[in-house]
Order: structure tokens, then sequence, then C-alpha cells
């Protein structure tokens, strides 16, 4: 939390206790327990958002159209949307808000739930439809949604990531699990890891894996993606959910959260050290508005709203509506292990509201 104002507002809750890196996580006495309707509104949310199926980000609001909206992250001065009909299952449409709040459909036909933006926002990564022989993975401009290049890929990869020229690739079938680098500028494919991924943060050279799969006593580490075999931390009992912009801190569910949704978040620093403990419901999306600030879409016994949470203080940053029924994405469900245990992180720099 940042002005003095705010944190007069804001609800007092448990703090930090000391966690220990490569260790198994110490637990908060107890956790805060978050209802929307028991906070106090803070400020509105501060990064671009989705909100009511429009994009928002300050004063600016633009209709971006569909039944859906997901906000897929910033590409140069533009964003860029995925929309869908109301049941989020087909009218699937990639379109660039420009600054000037024009809107251009770039693509039609692509899920936005398969796609990875790049880090540097020029282009965007989706799988195509295949079987296990062959898999298309498919690179296309942020800007103008041409087909750049593609390359088949055995074993049903999970797109992690996008850096210049490499694309990350995760794969948790037997005797090709672990975590592959394809440049796209000569085809070569190398393999980085042979731990399956859970996150990767390209940009803060982190990288949190599993050593096999967590039904079967797997747990995650956290290491540098440039060398895996740093450990910065590890757990058997939680992964990793979203990393703090500067990469200095984690937010983490139980490590066989499925379903809607956690009913816990733990806010730490990146070598485990305990700041946050949060219960609910269940949540939502979660993701760190800034590199102190996390976002926590809260679904409580009546009311849901976003709250923003720091250190065990918490306040809302949405005005809480009634609690409505939880809608899965098409996605969900497919058996695909790295799907199923969060291999795709928000957006950098983006935040999705409930929609009703």
């Amino acid at each position: 939390m940042t002005a003095a104002p705010r944190a007069l507002a804001l609800i007092a809750a448990t703090t930090a206790l000391v966690g220990t890196a490569m260790m198994a996580p110490t637990q908060a006495a107890a956790p805060v327990e978050l209802q929307p309707e028991d906070l106090t509104r803070g400020a509105d949310i501060a990064v671009a958002h989705i909100e009511d199926g429009d994009f928002v980000l300050g004063d600016r609001t633009v209709d971006v159209g569909g039944g859906r909206a997901y906000l897929l992250g910033k590409s140069a001065k533009a964003w860029l949307v995925g929309t869908s009909d109301e049941a989020g299952g087909g009218k699937f449409r990639i379109v660039r808000v420009k600054p000037d709040d024009t809107t251009t459909v770039i693509k039609r036909g692509i899920s936005f739930f398969e796609l990875e933006l790049s880090e540097n926002g020029r282009y965007f990564v989706h799988a195509g439809r295949g079987t296990r022989k062959a898999l298309p993975i498919r690179v296309f401009s942020s800007r103008t949604g041409d087909l750049k290049t593609e390359m088949d890929f055995a074993n049903y990869p999970d797109v992690i990531g996008m850096d210049g020229p490499r694309v990350l690739l995760s794969t948790w079938t037997k005797g090709d699990t672990g975590i592959k680098s394809w440049d796209t500028t000569t085809d070569a494919v190398t393999k980085l890891s042979r731990r399956p991924a859970n996150l990767v943060d390209i940009g803060n050279d982190l990288l949190a894996s599993y050593t096999k799969d967590p039904y079967q006593d797997g747990c995650m580490v956290i290491t540098r993606l440039s060398d895996p075999s740093t450990r910065l931390w590890r757990s058997c009992t939680e992964r990793v959910a979203a990393f703090s912009p500067d990469g200095d801190r984690i937010a983490t569910v139980h490590i066989l959260s499925d379903g809607i949704g956690p009913g816990e978040v733990w806010e730490r620093e990146l070598d485990g050290t305990l700041l946050g403990d949060y219960s609910t419901n269940w949540f939502g999306r979660i993701a760190f508005e800034d590199d102190t600030d996390l976002l926590l879409d809260v679904n409580g016994d009546t009311q849901s709203a976003t709250a923003r949470c720091s250190e065990g203080v918490c306040e809302n940053a949405t005005d809480p509506v009634a609690v409505q029924q939880p809608r899965l994405s098409p996605t969900s469900g497919l058996g695909r292990p790295s799907q199923r245990f969060g291999s795709v992180g928000a957006a950098a720099g983006a935040w999705q509201t409930p929609q009703s």
C-alpha cells in the first residue's frame, strides 16, 4: 500500500512469519479471512483490466465487442484482448486496442485460452489442433495477426512463454517430460530441463517447475530459467500462481488446487518468507498489481470483489457484487497435467474483474 490515507482505511490482519529458503513453507498462525462486505473500499484497480466486458485503463473505457473478453497483455503502445461468445466456447477474436481507443480485429477463430503473448509484445504463440505425433505451434504478429512461422511438436506441448525468437514449451508425456526451447529463426530445439513447468517469468529469469506429478508426491521448485539447477525455493505443498513484476515476491496456492479455484492464497518473498495468508470461499484470478500489491478475485460467502492485499492488509479495489455461479474456461478438464497444475499465468500488467 502506498498513501497514508489508504493505510487508515485498511483492515489489519496477520503479518509475516519467517519461512526458510529451499524448505517446506511455514504456515501462518491464522489466515486472513476475506469477505468483500467486511473490507473498506480502496482505490480502483490501477493496471489495465477488463470490466463488464470493456477494456479499462485509468479513465479509458473501450468496448471491444464479443460476449466475453479477456486481456492478453501489452503490445507496443496497444493492448491485445481476446473475445468470445457469452459461453466462452466460440466466435473467438483477437482484438488490438490502439492508444486512440480504436480497435482492430487481427485474428479470428483462435481461442485466447490457448494463447501466450511474447515478452516484448510483438508476437503471440498458439498451439493448434493436431495429434500426439504432430501438434502445430504457430507464431503470429501481434500487430497484423499474420502467421510468422510454425513447427510441429510431439506429445501435446504447452506454450509457456516467448522471448525474442525463443519459444518455451513444456510437456508431461513419459519419455519426453520437461521444458524445451524452440529457436524460431533456426528451428533448433534445446532441452532446458527434465522437469515440467508450473510458471515462467522470462524477464526476471525465473522458473517454477515440478520434480514430478504432484498427485504422485511431486514437489515444486523455483529456479533460475537460465540455470534450472540453481534452486531458490522448494515446496511440496504449494505451487506458484503469480510472480511480482520485479520478481521479488510470489503468490502461491495449494499444489493440488483445481476446479473453480483455491480457498487459500499465500503471499511470500522469493525465498519463501511468508508475508500474508489469505482465505475465502474461493479465489479466482490471482496477480500482482505492482511490486508489493497483490490483486485477488475474492468470491466470498455472499459477495465477490477484487481485493488488494499486501503483507496481510487488504481492501476492496472494486465494488462488491453478489456472488455468481462460477464458469470454467473451455480448456479446463482436458487432462493435460500442466494446464491442471497452472502452467499459464496472468498477463503482465493485466487484470480480469469478475464478469456477469
